[in-house]
This record gives structure tokens, sequence and C-alpha cells, in this order.
């Protein structure tokens, strides 16, 4: 799990910058088989030809080394894999380049833009890729390739992630998921274990269980009258999905099911996000000035033991380890609106195809996107700490209770909330979070703005 707290808020945060294009179209819910999955000859080899064929691979520098294990270079793993298809299929000649965080996105839109796009290309669901090439209709839909046991080897949340409109075009690979890391040691030193869901399987817990733990974990260490440890931490700046989930846990969503209409100022959506902005202005339980304060800023105090609830992944625990002072981490489910059920942010990472005018060729990059996506090849994604695709890829942390929990917490990702983040650019979602946070405006009116971003997106 090596620097990959990192790398993950790089993809979040420079996801969300992305926005979909205007260009007309419906999504449609996830959970439709592909009209062709139940073909097995719909998956078949393609034709081997005596004539090389060129595929452009682009992917991003997120592990190194041909196993992933860090000793090599970032983009070895993908050679590898161009190696190895090769000698199933003599006639593939598979380029591999390397995209930038900062600026990979922008490359591909220029790429589709000038007409020569990769032929092949990772992307992350909430970089919007999916929707914003699938609206431009540049992408291959990979339904004719997909068989009945394909589909049925992806759960709900990575099925949500893959679709635009009536067609699949993504080959998931991984899927990461966040919950709330907790400082056990502060809670032990408070006496206030007792309030975390720790006996529960899923450790879910409610909005009112989350905040009394938080209040019970705001406090003074020599006495005063002003914490110098709060309970959890608000912020504004990078990441700020995390800020916007309890509106998802409160029952409500960005945009519909059919992703053409916003739904962000439906009043459970709403009421989830005063419950955010509460914590930090009326119950005090996150530290002032949250409009300044970046994610990263938000790591540090919880490192430093001023924070003891916040939303990350299971690779804290490696920065933990290298803490001022090393601590207890537990983990359980972001808290929900009552009656509500257990819902996380996740993400889908996988590849998309762009279109193909040849058909042989089209054949070959589909066979190369399932060979990198097959159960046994997916399992690499367990050296940068996530989660193949495949349910048939089983569990690659067995043993370890942490993974595992996390792998269990994934299936209640929700795909549609963190899929409509690339619809808006991140400096908008941060704006509003300042504004609300700073009193400038209320949650309703913020929202409201949001709204009309999402509406001419979706248009």
């Amino acid at each position: 799990m090596r620097k990959f707290s990192i790398l993950v808020i790089s993809i979040m945060a420079a996801g969300m910058l992305l926005s979909a294009c205007s260009s007309s179209g419906k999504q449609s819910a996830g959970s439709a088989i592909p009209s062709s999955a139940s073909s097995s000859e719909s998956a078949a080899s393609s034709t081997q030809s005596k004539e090389e064929i060129p595929i452009k691979l682009w992917v991003y520098p997120m592990m190194n080394g041909i196993n992933g294990d860090g000793t090599g270079n970032p983009d070895d793993w993908a050679k590898e894999y161009a190696r190895r298809f090769k000698e199933e299929h003599p006639n593939a000649n598979v380029t591999v380049e390397l995209l930038d965080w900062a600026g990979g996105t922008e490359k591909i839109d220029i790429s589709v833009a000038a007409g020569s796009p990769p032929d092949l290309v990772y992307t992350i669901n909430n970089f919007g890729g999916v929707t914003k090439y699938g609206k431009m209709g540049v992408l291959e839909p990979i339904d004719p390739f997909l068989t009945q046991s394909d589909w049925d080897d992806y759960s709900d949340a990575v099925k949500g992630a893959i679709k635009y409109g009536d067609n699949t075009y993504m080959w998931p690979w991984l899927k990461m998921v966040s919950g709330i890391a907790v400082n056990m040691d502060l809670f032990k030193e408070r006496n206030a274990t007792d309030l975390l869901p720790l006996d529960r399987p899923l450790r879910d817990w409610t909005f009112d269980e989350f905040l009394a733990a938080a209040q019970a974990t705001t406090f003074n260490r020599s006495g005063g009258s002003n914490p110098d440890v709060f309970g959890t931490v608000v912020w504004a700046k990078d990441a700020p999905f995390y800020m916007y989930l309890n509106g998802l846990t409160n029952g409500g969503n960005i945009v519909n099911e059919a992703f053409d209409q916003s739904t962000i100022t439906d009043a459970k959506f709403s009421a989830g996000i005063q419950y955010t902005i509460d914590l930090a202005n009326k119950h005090k339980v996150a530290p002032p000035g949250g409009a300044g304060i970046s994610a990263m800023n938000a790591k540090e105090m919880f490192l430093n033991q001023q924070v003891a609830m916040m939303p990350d992944a299971p690779f804290l625990l490696e920065e933990v380890k290298k803490a001022p002072k090393p601590f207890e981490v537990g983990f359980v489910a972001p808290p929900h609106g009552d009656q509500q059920p257990t819902a996380a942010w996740n993400n889908v990472g996988g590849f998309i195809v762009f279109k193909q005018k040849d058909e042989e060729k089209k054949q070959l990059v589909m066979d190369f996107a399932r060979f990198i996506t097959n159960s046994e090849n997916s399992k690499i994604v367990k050296q940068i700490g996530t989660f193949p695709a495949r349910n048939s890829s089983g569990n690659v942390y067995e043993g370890d209770p942490v993974m595992t929990y996390f792998d269990e917490l994934s299936k209640y990702g929700d795909s549609l909330f963190s899929r409509s983040f690339g619809l808006v650019d991140v400096g908008d979602w941060e704006k509003e979070l300042q504004a609300m946070l700073t009193g400038g405006k209320k949650v309703e009116d913020s929202l409201a703005s949001l709204d009309k971003t999402l509406q001419e997106k979706l248009k």
C-alpha cells in the first residue's frame, strides 16, 4: 500500500476536475443485464492474423514493477501484461504510455478532439470517463463481448459504474471503498469505546450515534474550556466528496437513477449536508476554520492525534505506523440517517475502449482488456491496497481482518454518487462547502447553485 494515500487523493481530486459534455443522452439503471450477455460466443478470442496490429494502451503510474511490488518502473506491470498477451496473440503489438495524474485527463480529451485517442485507456469512476465519452459516442460498447458469467461476476456497486445509457463501456479492474478511521487510543483514553459500533457485523451506525462519539472525544487535554482534540474533522479543500457523503447516507443522491436530472436539492440530501455543517458550526466537534482546511490538513491532524475520527481508506494504516506517536486504528462504516441503509463512497477503476474502424482490431483490443481484467490478472491490484472488481478473484486479503472488512463494505458502495461528482468542477464543490461553513450561504442556497450547474451538464 506504499504511497497510496497520496495516489488516491490524486486519483479522486484530479478526477473531479472533469465535467461531462453537454451532448444528449440518457443513463439507465446499472443493474440491467447486457442484451448480449447470454451469448458465450460473444467473448470468443480474436481470429489470428499474420499482419501485426498496433494497440495503444494508456495508463497512470499506479504501481512499480512487473508484479507491482515496488521494484521497477511505473509502466513495468502494463508492459508485462502486453508481453504475456502477445504470447497468446502474436499479431498484437501493444505500446504502453504513462499518463500524468495532473494532466492525464486533459491529454485524453485532446486526443479525442484530434480524432486520435488511444485504443485502450485506464479510467476511474469519478473521473467521469464512462459518462463523458459515452455521451460523446466515442467509446465502443463492450456488451457484445461480455458473457452472462462476466456480468454475474460483478457486484451491483461495480455494475453501476460501468454503464452509460443502455450500453456498458468499462472493463472493470479494481474497486476501492472508504469508511471512518477511528483513533482507538483516544476512545480508550476517554472511556468511550462503547459508543463505537464495533459489535455490529457491518459496524454501521446512525448520525446520532456518530455525534455522541464525536462529542465524547472532543476535549482539552489540560482541562481547559477550548478543545485541543476534536471528535471529527470537516474540511472544504480537496477531496470534497467526503463532505457531501452524508447527503447520500441520509437517503439522497446527487442525480437520479436515469442520470438525467439533478436531485441534489432533495430534502434528504440537504438534511444530510446540514448535519455535516452542524458538526463543525453547531456542535463544535470539528476543528474551527473548516473552510480553510484541506484533506491533507485533516490527515495531519488525525496522525497527530488531534482528531479522533475521519473518513479514509485502509492504506491509512501505513501512515499511522510512521506518525509521531503511532496508535491503534479501527474502521467503521460511514454514519447514516435514521431508518436509512448503510452506504459508502466507492470508486471503480477499469479500461475503456475507444471507437475502432477495423473489426479484427476491435476484437483484439477487447481480448486484451478482458485479459488484463480477468479474475487472475486482477489480483495485482492488491499491491495498491484496492480490491479486484471480479468476485471470482476471491479474497486477496485472506487473514487480514481490516481488508476483509473493507471488502464487505465495498458491497455497499454507491457508484451513482461517485460518478456524478465528475459532472461538476472540484472548485465549485469546494466553493459551496466554504460558503456553507463560513455562513456565507445557507445549505439550501449552496445546493441550489450546484443544482444549476448539474442540470446544465445533464442536458
